[in-house]
């Protein structure tokens, strides 16, 4: 089992290269197998990576995170976000998400944000 800093240290890559920098080759590395995002509909790793690729073809995201708290496998980021559209409008929003890792990797990511994210970038709502 990774050790609380050695899982913080998995999350903040994941958001600042994986979804900031829409760098698919960290989230290879960083996604467990078996990983979900139940906020997106229960996407997996790989309707994960093209929801990741869809966003960053339309907009870019700028996070900042202000905390991670970690117990054993679980974190919890707190951060704000900054959503620019192509057309230079600006729309901020905050959020938490909980993370479940095993053995390093992501496994269950589960996002909330103010306002939701999913209808702010114009998105359908999962069901």
């Amino acid at each position: 089992m990774a050790s609380s800093e050695q899982n913080k240290a998995v999350v903040r890559r994941f958001i600042t290269e994986g979804l900031q920098a829409t760098n698919l080759a960290v989230l290879d590395e960083l996604l467990a197998p078996d990983y979900v995002n139940p906020a997106m509909g229960g996407a997996d790793r790989e309707a994960f990576k093209g929801i990741v690729t869809a966003m960053g073809a339309s907009v870019s995201l700028e996070f900042t995170i202000r905390e991670l708290v970690a117990d054993g496998d679980s974190v919890v980021a707190r951060f704000s976000l900054e959503v620019t559209r192509s057309n230079g409008e600006k729309l901020p929003a905050e959020g938490l998400t909980y993370y479940r890792l095993a053995n390093g990797k992501v496994v269950e990511d589960d996002p909330y944000t103010r306002p939701d994210l999913a209808q702010l970038l114009g998105m359908a709502p999962p069901h």
